[in-house]
């Protein structure tokens, strides 16, 4: 009897299969046209709004900051090519390759006005790219743009679909096998957790799954649904704390820039108060840009399609170069320099690496008082790099070291004490980010009254 069923279950499951194939592939040739339509109209819609960021008097300089740019913001690959067949790119490579693959009879098509969209691939069954021209206005000149992007093949979803359609006819088996009187019990738990799913689907995380018995699958399954839900709420509340940091930080200097620009109107001020708040005006654009561009870095780090270019380089170099450019700040508070650097060399991203030892070494500038020590120090063990980096200021409290590579997050003690400090705290978040993408570690050990030392662990071949 029991091979009876599963031998029908099994026939079925197979009958099925083989209709939601042709089925799939029936309607997956019309929403392949209709999503190319889609694709095509979303793509010109981008470089629609591309035109109107650049503006209307953008030059060819800006044409460069502005594929700059685009590259932190768009997943697509763009180019921009002028009337003398000149080539700007955002993308990384594959955006260089799409450049010369460009044909210029397509770029004279689009020069002259008319619209390009089409999709490249060897078959409907395979993937492939979307491509789409149109005319760019900057700075008075004509410019062609081109976007590609990618174009999915007709079995892109076909497995996803698939499985959904082949576990929703196992889950119906199970119900059939479990509509008994004996099963009742456990069938209302299961509609229960169903319902307790709809709420986690709806953005509602303080649920809790209970079931029968601890013990067996049905209490595995609560379990590591409790665990999820109490992550994704965990998850939600850092979004939201994230979302706010962000609003107070940027809040705070448009607060000073608006309040001394309506304070510029007043006829009455002597051209010392004028200049005196025009150089606060100047300060809070210059923090709002640095907030701006550290929020860009953070985000393009974390997206994990950040430029990574390792190349071996001497370690040392690198730190003695960075220590004399920042002389006129420790000279100015007469900081006395210990530095002590073993001849190392690295195989990493150097401008990535150069970004670390800035931030760690205006840190301990900053916080170290007139006249303290800050000491520098590398040096190799086995197959790593080792450099510590320590200042003599007052430290910082041991129940915020924990927090101290967290977005946004400001020790009070420690940050204020330069009494001066205006950091959006996201330096030390690029700086643990950067770290480990280079598969390092850095630890940070402070006590108050006794100075902060970070110490980053680098291999030495990537």
């Amino acid at each position: 009897m029991k091979l009876r069923f599963a031998a029908s279950v099994v026939g079925f499951l197979v009958v099925t299969i083989l209709f939601w194939t042709i089925a799939f592939l029936i309607t997956a040739y019309m929403y392949d046209a209709r999503d190319r339509e889609a694709l095509w109209a979303d793509m010109l819609e981008s470089g629609s709004k591309i035109a109107l960021l650049s503006g209307p008097d953008s030059g060819e300089m800006n044409a460069e900051m502005l594929m700059k740019q685009l590259a932190l913001l768009k997943k697509e690959r763009i180019v921009l090519i002028d009337t003398t067949g000149r080539k700007l790119d955002s993308g990384g490579a594959d955006a260089s390759a799409f450049a010369q693959s460009i044909d210029p009879a397509d770029v004279a098509q689009v020069l002259s006005g008319d619209i390009l969209q089409r999709v490249d691939r060897p078959n409907l069954f395979m993937a492939g790219f979307a491509v789409t021209g149109q005319t760019l206005m900057l700075g008075g000149r004509p410019y062609a743009l081109f976007i590609q992007a990618e174009a999915l093949s007709l079995f892109h979803d076909y497995g996803k679909q698939l499985l959904t359609v082949v576990v929703d006819l196992l889950l119906f088996y199970i119900v059939i096998l479990c509509a008994t009187p004996a099963r009742k019990k456990q069938m209302q738990a299961l509609k229960n957790m169903v319902a307790a799913i709809r709420k986690i689907a709806r953005g509602d995380f303080n649920v809790t799954f209970t079931a029968l018995h601890n013990r067996g699958p049905w209490g595995e399954l609560s379990q590591s649904l409790n665990h999820m839900a109490v992550e994704l709420n965990q998850m939600e509340q850092m979004r939201q704390e994230f979302i706010s940091n962000v609003s107070h930080e940027i809040q705070s200097p448009l607060t000073s820039i608006s309040g001394f620009a309506r304070a510029l109107r007043n006829e009455q001020l002597n051209p010392e108060e004028r200049l005196h708040y025009l150089d606060i005006i100047e300060t809070e654009s210059k923090r709002l840009s640095k907030l701006s561009d550290n929020l860009l870095k953070l985000t393009s780090l974390e997206s994990n399609h950040h430029p990574y270019e390792p190349k071996p380089y001497r370690l040392d170099k690198q730190l003695r170069r960075i220590v004399l450019a920042c002389e006129p700040q420790w000279l100015d508070k007469a900081i006395d320099m210990d530095v002590d650097l073993e001849e190392v060399t690295v195989h990493a991203d150097e401008d990535m690496l150069s970004q670390v030892w800035v931030n760690l070494i205006n840190n301990c500038i900053k916080f170290t008082p007139d006249k303290g020590t800050i000491g520098i120090h590398l040096q190799r063990l086995a197959d790593s790099a080792v450099i510590r980096i320590t200042d003599t200021g007052i430290g910082i409290a041991q129940e915020d070291l924990e927090h101290i590579f967290e977005r946004f997050y400001k020790a009070d003690k420690s940050r204020n004490r330069s009494g001066k400090s205006n950091g959006s705290g996201l330096g030390l978040s690029i700086v643990k980010k950067i770290v480990e993408m280079h598969h390092g570690s850095i630890q940070v050990q402070s006590r108050l009254g006794e100075g902060t030392t970070f110490t980053v662990t680098l291999p030495i071949s990537s």
